[in-house]
């Protein structure tokens, strides 16, 4: 095969994401007194946070990101390798008063694709997702399973 190939690196390369923020203030006290990130670099118009080793950019948009309903069509969030992270998570978002998106659940029971969720909010109206998959093939592989994610369901 040519060309990179990222299964094949000798390191894992770090995953970065943009997303929009209505108010940086906010969004730099949920995400770092709240959510426990490390803040980085800021301007008038953007924040740089730490999520789990990854770069998060959030970026000034006054008018806000399109507002929804529930966890689709836009989230992002981490995959712990341990139940006992994501409960630890968990307690810390309900102690600090991080708005929950619905009642943390164990979503496709009894399957390979078995993992427990928990949604959280942001200032902006952001879905965060954070889970533990009880098969840690679950979390890219098992390519001959078809579901992803609820059909459509708001949390």
């Amino acid at each position: 095969m040519d060309g990179l190939s990222f299964a094949a690196m000798s390191s894992a390369p770090l995953f970065h994401l943009a997303f929009p923020v209505v108010d940086l203030e906010a969004t730099e006290h949920w995400y770092v007194q709240g959510l426990g990130c490390r803040r980085g670099r800021r301007s008038a118009e953007a924040l740089v946070l730490e999520l789990g080793g990854h770069q998060l950019v959030a970026h000034l948009e006054p008018d806000g990101p399109q507002q929804q309903k529930g966890i689709y069509p836009r989230h992002f969030g981490l995959v712990f390798a341990s139940a006992g992270e994501l409960e630890a998570l968990e307690q810390q978002a309900r102690a600090r008063g991080l708005r929950l998106g619905g009642t943390p659940r164990l979503r496709f029971a009894g399957t390979a694709l078995e993992h427990r969720s928990l949604f959280l909010i942001d200032p902006s109206g952001n879905w965060l997702e954070f889970k533990h998959y009880s098969n840690p093939e679950a979390i890219t592989g098992l390519e001959d399973h078809h579901l992803v994610g609820d059909q459509k369901s708001t949390g």
